[in-house]
């Protein structure tokens, strides 16, 4: 039989059906593997370069910050040289490439020491600027009315005051670079009363009226009563007055011997010291650290010769690498600028930038604020090189430090002398 003659076997259209389905869902099965695999390239190429679009203030090459305290009113004074240590800082660090390809803006807002003011600067920076971090508020009276909306609007924010209310109890967006006030006002009482050595103390309190001179006040009475120490008189002087003589007065008719001027800014405590040397008292005035954000008491001359204050932070003219650093990256770019000395403030501004940036290092370069909050709890004994006392955070405390020195201004020499080494409140 030849085999073009061999019979025909149909096949049956079920086995015909089932091939063909097989085929159909093999190429099928062959396209959604291939989509898929297109999906993810598609996905994790992508993701890295968007991410920064996603997160507010953060692009591919820029990290909006912004800034509010008094540009205007009664602090501008020890305020202004904050914000330009601030930008001064994150200058030196775009002229080093930035953090991690990304450069940082800073865009600083007037609270004119106005708490509605110091609202509407924070809704114009969140809403309108949509920054990414805060350096912020100017003044203690404000963190009230603020605090609420840090937590709220998940904002990574360096607190400029320094009140417990910022991170007790524990705020996951909220840092602090220094010591307490509270702990502030403990170390300074304890230098007066165990280094000093006030013989029969009585000791008078001058304070502004503000949320700054009652947590400072709240501070020190029980401080003050460990000692067995009441007040002989508590003094009200607010902030940016410019006349004393009734406060000076009550404090010789009470007989003190020593003053604490705390909650306080520069120029009130020139007007405080100035106002003693006019009655002709030589009372030793124990301030807290707004007094020295300024160089004001240095260029009264002999009337501050027993001004003493307690501070977070080296003066521009201290010790440390850090301190020298900021010294010398600062007149390179201001050539002749040395004298008169920029206040504390400008250092305040400086270092401030310096914590911030080594927690957008840690980051890395998918930022975001949690990103960023877990970068800054893992400092640990970061060392700013003399400007701050070390800092550490953790993930329970935000408070990045708790030592200070105790400073004498020193007219002749035109600067605030170190009387101690860093120490600690608690």
């Amino acid at each position: 039989m030849k085999i073009e003659d061999s019979p025909q076997r149909e096949v049956p259209y079920w086995v015909n059906f089932l091939a063909e389905r097989e085929l159909i869902m093999k190429v099928n099965k062959s396209l959604f593997l291939v989509i898929v695999l297109l999906a993810s390239i598609f996905f994790f190429t992508n993701t890295n370069s968007s991410q920064a679009k996603e997160v507010r203030g953060v692009s591919d090459n820029l990290i909006k910050i912004g800034v509010i305290c008094d540009h205007t009113g009664p602090a501008a004074m020890v305020t202004l040289p904050i914000v330009t240590g601030i930008k001064t800082s994150a200058r030196y660090i775009n002229d080093q490439g930035g953090v991690n390809g990304r450069k940082l803006k800073v865009i600083a807002e007037d609270d004119r020491y106005s708490i509605p003011a110091a609202i509407s600067a924070y809704k114009k920076l969140i809403y309108k600027d949509e920054i990414f971090a805060l350096f912020g508020p100017g003044s203690a009276s404000f963190l009230p009315s603020l605090v609420g909306r840090f937590q709220k609007d998940k904002l990574p924010t360096m607190s400029m005051v320094f009140s417990e209310l910022a991170v007790k109890p524990h705020k996951e967006y909220i840092f602090i670079v220094c010591d307490l006030y509270e702990g502030q006002i403990r170390t300074l009482i304890d230098y007066i009363i165990k280094d000093y050595k006030l013989k029969n103390p009585r000791i008078g309190i001058v304070y502004p009226d503000t949320e700054a001179g009652k947590v400072d006040l709240g501070a020190a009475l029980p401080r003050l009563k460990e000692y067995n120490i009441e007040p002989v008189t508590k003094e009200i002087l607010m902030a940016g007055a410019v006349d004393a003589s009734s406060q000076v007065m009550n404090l010789k008719k009470n007989g003190v011997n020593c003053i604490m001027h705390i909650g306080t800014i520069t120029p009130t405590a020139v007007t405080l010291v100035r106002e003693l040397k006019k009655f002709g008292l030589k009372i030793p005035v124990f301030n807290s650290w707004g007094a020295m954000l300024a160089e004001g008491l240095n260029e009264i001359g002999d009337a501050a010769s027993q001004a003493y204050v307690i501070h977070p932070i080296s003066p521009w003219y201290g010790e440390g690498p850090g301190v020298e650093n900021m010294r010398k990256v600062t007149l390179k770019y201001f050539p002749g600028t040395e004298k008169p000395y920029r206040g504390t403030g400008f250092g305040y501004g400086w270092g401030y930038v310096l914590v911030f940036a080594e927690g957008l290092k840690r980051a890395g370069r998918n930022l975001d604020e949690d990103a960023l909050i877990k970068a800054l709890e893992g400092l640990k004994d970061y060392d700013t090189g003399g400007l701050l006392a070390p800092i550490t955070f953790s993930s329970k405390s935000h408070r990045g430090a708790n030592a200070s020195k105790i400073y004498k201004a020193n007219p002749d020499a035109g600067k605030y002398i170190a009387l101690t080494g860093w120490r600690k409140s608690d």
